[in-house]
């Protein structure tokens, strides 16, 4: 795939870029402080740190319409316990004082479930053992995981929500790499045995008068269930995001600009499933306005021309208009707000066009010292996963509830729902799901998980019905 091809030449040049600038500017490290995340970093509530990697999606891999994750993460809260606890290994071990270069980590997961593809009958429970070793490089040092987004194969662009690029922070730059295989061995059905491969880069450069760039590449080659009700068959694929944001910000504080340009590419190994194969290119400007000291106003408009390598009559071009408001108003509240609207024109005449009302909310709080609660809404068209239809509009919104017992002991309430209204077929999916988890720290370099998830999708069409229930023990290693 040709975008393969640039994605390694990225992450090559990340890479090279990470090492020249740790032996020519070693000294230029500045303290963490109170710095913002760089880059695609959500933020958390309780300032936690972020999860060292790979533990963010629904366990035992992927369900229909793309990867699907557990809203908030499935670690409780959404976070990795920060800070030093007595006894336990310094996060400098591997690095530089203050965050370190090297953090290697490691996932060991064991599920069950009772519907391993997702079948609305003859259901196939099983045990899946998962292995997911990894290591991340950042310089300067830093102890935070520099991205917390994944790619989503159905949306347009590759991202389930718009990336969010904070401020610049202290330091003049921040580079970033990370890979992951994750090791996957599925009971009573080895034939499925698979192993998934994750690769993500990040370079920042802020320069003194307000010009800022940032350039990020997430690379995946992983398996999903087929999601036809009927199947028990995985699919394999492999997609890769490179996004780039730059953004002048004048010394005045008042406006802001930001451009955006990325490149998305989608391929499946299996041919019955080629004619999902696709490149999306998107750009994006928008506009910000500084209200009062913590509310931005803003406008932005997006263009995505998506293009399928042989299913050309979903060929496409959206454009999307928004108006919103980024908020921190306190330490403890932050949110983004966006408005607008939607046209998604195909270029060809036998294919119906649409058009509405599109949205996103992102709101993260603290109710107290031990309470945290974020929420998310969209409503916004995705590429098709089925044949007979072109495309579906998906409507939905997710809440984590996050609740600190003691130092080591922690849990979390995620609930999401999202209707799909498919165009070119009559389908409509209504799809809910409810994952309770907690988790016990012994150490700042280990932690455990205990959690459950219920997913269910109703349809108008009985046989794309399906439920699922999972438990799943995982442990967590890290540096």
């Amino acid at each position: 795939m040709k975008s393969n091809k640039k994605f390694i030449q990225l992450i090559l040049m990340v890479f090279s870029i990470t090492i020249i600038f740790q032996f020519a500017y070693a000294a230029d490290s500045t303290p963490i402080g109170q710095e913002t995340i760089p880059s695609g970093s959500e933020t958390i509530p309780s300032g936690s740190e972020t999860i060292p990697s790979g533990s963010e999606t629904i366990p035992g891999g992927s369900v229909p319409g793309g990867s699907e994750t557990i809203p908030g993460g499935s670690v409780p809260g959404g976070s990795v316990p920060g800070g030093q606890t007595e006894g336990g290994i310094s996060s400098d071990i591997l690095g530089a004082e203050g965050g370190g270069i090297f953090h290697p980590f490691i996932i060991l997961e064991e599920l069950y479930t009772d519907n391993l593809f997702a079948t609305n009958s003859n259901k196939k429970s099983s045990l899946i053992s998962t292995i997911t070793p990894g290591i991340w490089l950042v310089f300067p040092g830093n102890k935070v995981k520099q991205l917390q987004i994944d790619t989503t194969i159905t949306s347009a662009g590759g991202l389930h929500l718009s990336r969010v690029k904070p401020e610049g922070g202290t330091r003049r730059y921040q580079t970033y790499f990370l890979y992951s295989p994750e090791f996957v061995f599925i009971s009573e059905y080895s034939k499925h045995d698979h192993i998934n491969h994750k690769a993500e880069a990040l370079f920042q450069y802020n320069l003194n008068f307000g010009l800022s760039f940032d350039l990020i590449g997430i690379f995946n080659a992983r398996e999903e269930i087929s999601g036809d009700g009927l199947s028990d068959t995985l699919y394999r694929h492999q997609d890769n995001l490179i996004d780039f944001i730059t953004t002048y910000d004048p010394p005045s504080q008042k406006f802001k600009i930001q451009l955006s340009l990325s490149n998305y590419g989608l391929d499946y190994k299996e041919t019955i499933v080629s004619d999902r194969d696709r490149n999306d290119i998107s750009y994006g400007i928008a506009l910000f306005y500084k209200f009062w000291t913590k509310v931005d106003l803003f406008t932005e408009y997006n263009y995505s021309d998506i293009k399928f390598d042989s299913a050309i009559i979903n060929d496409s071009i959206e454009n999307r208009y928004y108006a919103g408001a980024n908020w921190e108003i306190t330490d403890k509240t932050n949110g983004i707000v966006k408005l607008g609207y939607i046209q998604k024109d195909f270029n060809s005449p036998a294919v119906k066009d649409q058009d509405g009302i599109s949205f996103e909310l992102r709101l993260q709080h603290e109710l107290n010292a031990k309470r945290s609660i974020q929420a998310t809404g969209y409503r916004k068209f995705h590429e098709s996963d089925m044949a007979g239809a072109s495309s579906f509009l998906s409507t939905g919104a997710d809440v984590t509830l996050g609740q600190k017992f003691t130092e080591k002991w922690s849990a979390s309430l995620s609930m999401f729902y999202k209707r799909n209204e498919y165009n070119g077929f009559n389908r409509n999916d209504d799809v809910l799901g409810i994952a309770p988890a907690i988790k016990f720290e012994p150490r700042d370099w280990m932690f455990f998980d205990l959690g459950y998830l219920y997913y269910q999708s109703s349809s108008n069409y009985v046989f794309y019905d399906f439920d699922i229930n999972q438990i799943y023990l995982r442990a967590t290693l890290y540096m």
